[in-house]
């Protein structure tokens, strides 16, 4: 973080006080606000023009809220599906087990009795 910004040092400081660890989440959602209020002040004319109103901050926490729900929705079908899949692979290597067992076992009682035969 830079040190000439002032909402960095309260995040630091905030960060220190509660002993919130580095990779915490609640970081990365103060890293995004942070670089929301730095790009919507780099695209203003006036650079000295107040951060965006509270409603507006408010607006992008509930907007990052809405959009990480259904990521975790998707995560979790993802890892849900994921799961049935390895298990239908355990699945199907055992019956290949099995048919292949069966069929070694075939292959030698007809070896047996072509033996016996010719």
């Amino acid at each position: 973080m830079n040190d000439n910004d002032p909402l960095a040092k309260s995040i630091a400081e905030w960060q220190h006080k509660h002993r919130i660890a580095d990779d915490d989440p609640i970081l990365a959602v103060l890293e995004l606000v942070r670089l929301q209020i730095q790009h919507t002040r780099a695209n203003r004319d006036d650079a000295d023009a107040a951060p965006p109103s509270f409603e507006d901050f408010r607006g992008t926490i509930e907007l990052l809220d809405r959009r990480s729900k259904v990521f975790i929705q998707q995560a979790t079908d993802l890892i849900a599906e994921l799961r049935r899949f390895g298990l239908n692979v355990q699945r199907i290597n055992r019956a290949r087990l099995v048919t292949q067992v069966l069929l070694i076992a075939l292959g030698g009682a007809i070896g047996g009795l072509l033996t016996r035969i010719l």
